[in-house]
This record gives structure tokens, sequence and C-alpha cells, in this order.
């Protein structure tokens, strides 16, 4: 036996009660629409690297990615970020300011 052996046991029955099947009905949803977007719009359906040290690179930085819009987007949803507008305006004055100096 595994020394986890016990603890996965533990999850497996509260995996099938009535509480623990509603949740993994919902997985669906959640965690492998991850997985579906990474492969969709992240080019993760097929590698372009070799190796499996620049594979895990690869995606690392685009789950990191990932979760950077996701925190974004809860963000601006509790009022937390400026409007996306403001964003553009101060990026499009920072970027014509650095314009005119170089």
């Amino acid at each position: 036996r595994h020394i986890w052996e016990e603890y996965i046991e533990k999850a497996e029955d509260v995996r099938h009660t009535p509480q623990g099947k509603e949740l993994y009905s919902l997985r669906s949803q959640t965690i492998e629409r991850v997985f579906a977007d990474a492969k969709e719009k992240h080019s993760m359906r097929y590698t372009h690297l070799r190796g499996l040290a620049k594979l895990k690179m690869q995606v690392t930085l685009i789950f990191a990615c990932m979760n950077l819009k996701k925190l974004a987007k809860w963000k601006r949803k509790k009022g937390m970020l400026p409007p996306f507008t403001s964003l553009c305006k101060d990026f499009l004055d920072f970027y014509l300011m650095k314009k005119q100096f170089a």
C-alpha cells in the first residue's frame, strides 16, 4: 500500500456522497474547461518544442497567463480595476509621450 492510500480512500468516499457527486458533476464546467481553453486558444493542441524542460516552461507560462487573465477579470468585476477605456487612454498617452522623446 502506498503511504497516501488512506487519504485517497477518504477522498473517494467523499466523492461518492450525494454532495460529492454534485460537485464532481461541475468538474466538466470548471477544471476541464481550463484545459480545453488552453488547448484551443493557447496552442496546446500540439507541442512546438522539444524536451521536457522546454515544454514545462511553455505550459507554466501559458497557465500563468491564464491565471493573470482570470485575476484581472475578477478584479474588474469587483470594481478593483479602472474601466478598460481609461487603461487604453493611459497606455496611449504613455506610448505617445515615449515616442516624442525617442
